[in-house]
């Protein structure tokens, strides 16, 4: 076993993915993310100082003071196959059956979820953002199975979303009971989606994250940032130029 804190990240894109045998530490992860530019947080000692920078605004409407880019950490494709391998080992020590489908919902965890399928040897299925609606594009069968992945975990509303496009297009399609993150923000540990929305029963889905690690998010009014430091909320991935702002505001 060696040491993945302090590798740099030329070495991490070379590394055989077979070769870290472990799931991570929390410490690890964030090293990794950090590492590859796809991690950042809220510098309290800097802001105090009087360089307040920005801060993300999230989809959901609330302001937070960390952000995963889970983009930027699997476009690097050595990385992306060594988190797939993670999320794998995650599955095996659930002790179920393979699913017959595996889905990564768009678009985060698209490429993550066909590494996913062909280290599990199962069928993935195809799911694109159509106008910002998620669309399921292959044809899973009555009573075929379905484990969902997704990059990180907030709310859940991808997920939802997701869920709902399933079994809209397949009404006897049978979503396994856990879905596998990478990391959980969110501090979530199942999400519910309504019977209305299933036209059946409602489903409860266990987050089985590979780290959790919790990041403070309030309701705009309420935020310390803005309300404290005077910093301004932008969203982290409107434009090319939105990332590379809020990650060097406060150098």
């Amino acid at each position: 076993m060696f040491k993945i804190i302090g590798m740099s990240l030329v070495t991490l894109s070379r590394i055989a993915p077979t070769s870290i045998d472990w799931l991570l530490a929390k410490e690890e992860f964030i090293y990794i993310a950090e590492s590859s530019g796809a991690f950042w947080k809220y510098n309290y000692e800097v802001a105090k100082k009087g360089k307040a920078g920005l801060h993300t605004l999230l989809k959901s409407g609330l302001h937070s003071d960390g952000f995963f880019y889970s983009k930027i950490l699997l476009e690097l494709q050595n990385v992306r196959k060594i988190m797939a391998r993670q999320l794998v080992m995650l599955f095996d020590q659930l002790g179920i059956v393979k699913p017959d489908w595996v889905i990564g919902i768009p678009d985060g965890a698209t490429e993550l979820g066909e590494e996913v399928a062909a280290l599990l040897g199962v069928k993935y299925a195809v799911m694109k953002k159509v106008d910002s609606r998620i669309v399921l594009e292959s044809s899973i069968a009555a009573d075929e199975t379905v484990l969902i992945i997704e990059d990180f975990c907030t709310k859940g509303t991808g997920l939802i979303e997701t869920v709902i496009e399933i079994l809209t297009k397949q009404p006897r399609a049978k979503i396994l009971p856990y879905v596998l993150y990478l990391l959980n923000r969110g501090g979530l540990t199942e999400i519910e989606i309504p019977a209305e929305k299933t036209g059946d029963e409602k489903l409860i889905l266990k987050v089985v994250p590979l780290v959790d690690h919790k990041i403070n998010d309030w309701e705009p009014p309420v935020c310390p940032l803005c309300n404290d430091y005077d910093s301004e909320a932008i969203k982290p991935k409107a434009t090319a130029e939105s990332w590379e702002a809020i990650t060097t505001s406060q150098q």
